[in-house]
């Protein structure tokens, strides 16, 4: 299903192809996470997406099923401004943008104590079957959930 609209959060003039599901998280910024400059290392920004598509997987209820599995196909930081040591949390905001027959993407932004756009990503994760690995066509389940507005 395409449903072409302007993504509201890009900073570039990017397309999506359909409006899905979306969630905002906070994550705290650990002491650990940070490099000698005194930034969020690269790594943590990684570990922040993941907690983002977890949550939202978690949220439609998809995470995991006997007849498919998910996997991540890729995954893409676009770093705008660098994240320092903050007592306020990150703000992840994580929404589906575009679905296909055996694939989907999850476009984020991570947002600063501020509320400014600190980086924007993507990830591309496929549906497989769980035996064998191969991609799948998407259950129709999975799909409606991604959907859900």
């Amino acid at each position: 299903m395409n449903c072409p609209r302007v993504c509201p959060w890009t900073t570039r003039s990017s397309r999506c192809s359909c409006e899905g599901a979306m969630t905002r998280i906070e994550i705290q910024r650990r002491f650990s996470d940070l490099d000698p400059l005194g930034h969020v290392n690269n790594v943590a920004y990684h570990d922040y997406l993941q907690e983002a598509r977890m949550g939202l997987i978690g949220e439609l209820d998809a995470v995991i099923n006997d007849n498919f599995a998910q996997i991540v196909v890729s995954q893409e930081i676009r770093h705008i401004k660098p994240l320092g040591y903050a007592r306020d949390p990150v703000v992840i905001e994580a929404s589906v943008t575009d679905i296909a027959r055996t694939s989907y993407t999850i476009t984020y932004r991570i947002l600063d104590e501020h509320g400014d756009v600190a980086a924007e990503a993507t990830t591309r994760l496929a549906v497989v079957d769980p035996v064998n690995g191969r991609p799948i066509r998407m259950p129709e389940a999975l799909r409606e959930r991604l959907l859900t507005t």
